[in-house]
């Protein structure tokens, strides 16, 4: 059978509504689907932090792909946003998905749907649950009270897996992938909740909780790779070395995650605790990417860094450690900001030294994140009529050009503050050593840097624009 016609025999059974009980492909592995309001032409697959391939769209958005030597596992599928999919080998896996509400509208169809829409649902429920416990101020709970609410939550996804698994045939392996998305998302909470408890004095509220309280960690595994694609595990693992680094230095500090004594304390502790070389190089390139990406402290980046250097196994790591590092340099405070190439909503080309002629605060967003692009966009205006004095600018990246103009129409985002970045998003990663949405530069009416690590969304930055306003 030929790929058109494959395709073409695939995408009709998706439409007609494609049983659970599709047959697996006589021979391959193939992955299809339809991408509608593609922001690009390509889908791009990965497989343990790898590109496996870039996967054109045809002139209908639609796509397929025979996987080679397929191995059964997690995959992560990326247009514009990603979502991770389980693949066996012989399946026939379509896949739809609007850009416009990513997450809520990815479905699949084919040999080996009914995996992939778990995982959906799992992911869409943690989603809802976490706006739950925001709402309901859950977090604020004594701790026994919490953790009847979070059995709760866990009980009904125990209850999803379940009936999963009394419909649907799942060998040891996806059920163990399933089992880790339930219990992770419980063991995640149950390690911020003494992080995120107000009101009272952390450290007497830390000594306070009962050991009980953490049994949970003797089920959990620090050192399983093979869950490494998992969000819940990966922040299962981030908050317990959060957690575990204030215990060290809590009676001398107060709990700062960005502070250069917690992330020595947290380098210190992955590197003793954790055995796993993957799990170890996920933990601390984290740890260190995001230090560097939020700090301003010259010596501690530079004894974080050498300690990071001396202690990473993964040599792709390191190299995308030693770029940051050497991108940083470009942005220190004092340096004009990189006078980068942009093009405004009338489609001209100008540059940050023709477009900041005030104080500005300079921010960063992508239609793959809306909700932290309309909350940036909001909190800007409003911070702007607050402190006149300042300008801002609100730069897309990772968008087509077509797609960031339609978004700014469809949000009504204020246009004459919209630029786009005309060049690649690597170049302007290498520039700015951008390697987070959250970034946010404060510079004053010259373009000089003051400060190329805030966050618009920190508790601190409207101190921190009144401290650049008196620089």
């Amino acid at each position: 059978m030929s790929v058109k016609l494959l395709l073409a025999t695939f995408l009709s059974l998706s439409l007609l509504g494609c049983s659970e009980q599709t047959h697996k492909a006589k021979s391959g592995t193939y992955l299809g689907g339809e991408i509608v309001n593609p922001t690009s032409n390509f889908v791009l697959l990965r497989k343990n932090d790898r590109l496996i391939d870039s996967i054109k769209l045809d002139q209908n958005n639609r796509f397929l792909y025979k996987i080679e030597n397929a191995q059964e596992g997690l995959y992560q599928i990326f247009h514009n946003e990603g979502q991770i999919i389980f693949i066996e080998p012989n399946d026939s896996l379509m896949l739809r998905v609007n850009t416009y509400e990513f997450d809520e509208t990815l479905t699949f169809s084919g040999f080996g749907a009914p995996r992939n829409n778990l995982l959906v649902e799992l992911f869409l429920l943690n989603e809802h649950e976490n706006e739950l416990m925001l709402q309901d101020e859950i977090y604020q709970q004594d701790p026994e009270t919490f953790s009847k609410s979070i059995a709760l939550l866990k009980a009904e996804r125990e209850k999803i897996l379940q009936d999963f698994l009394k419909k649907n045939e799942a060998d040891a392996y996806f059920e163990k992938i399933a089992e880790t998305v339930v219990n992770y998302d419980f063991y995640a909470r149950k390690e911020v909740y003494p992080m995120s408890h107000f009101g009272v004095d952390r450290v007497a509220f830390l000594e306070s909780l009962p050991q009980s309280f953490f049994d949970y960690r003797n089920d959990a595994d620090f050192n399983d790779a093979s869950l490494l694609e998992l969000y819940s595990y990966q922040r299962f693992l981030i908050n317990y070395f959060n957690q575990a680094a204030f215990k060290d230095y809590y009676k001398q500090e107060a709990y700062d995650p960005l502070s250069f004594t917690h992330n020595l304390h947290k380098l210190r502790l992955i590197d003793s605790q954790i055995e796993n070389d993957s799990v170890e190089s996920f933990l601390l390139t984290r740890t260190i990417r995001d230090y560097l990406a939020n700090s301003n402290d010259k010596k501690g980046g530079q004894t974080l860094y050498d300690m990071y250097m001396e202690r990473i196994a993964s040599k792709d790591d390191k190299v995308i450690i030693q770029e940051l590092y050497e991108s940083n340099k470009n942005i220190e405070t004092g340096k004009r900001i990189p006078n980068e190439k942009l093009v405004n909503f009338d489609n001209d080309t100008l540059s940050f030294e023709r477009i900041i002629t005030k104080p500005t605060f300079i921010f960063f967003w992508s239609s793959s994140r809306k909700s932290h692009a309309i909350r940036a966009q909001k909190l800007a205006s409003s911070l702007q009529q607050k402190y006149p004095e300042y300008s801002y600018l609100a730069i897309n990246v990772n968008d087509s050009y077509e797609n960031w103009q339609n978004t700014v129409s469809r949000y009504n985002f204020d246009s004459a503050k919209q630029y786009y970045f005309k060049d690649s998003f690597d170049e302007l990663a290498e520039d700015l050593a951008l390697n987070s949405l959250l970034k946010t530069f404060i510079v004053d009416r010259n373009g000089i840097i003051i400060n190329a690590h805030a966050n618009i969304f920190s508790s601190n930055f409207e101190q921190e624009l009144l401290e650049a306003l008196n620089q």
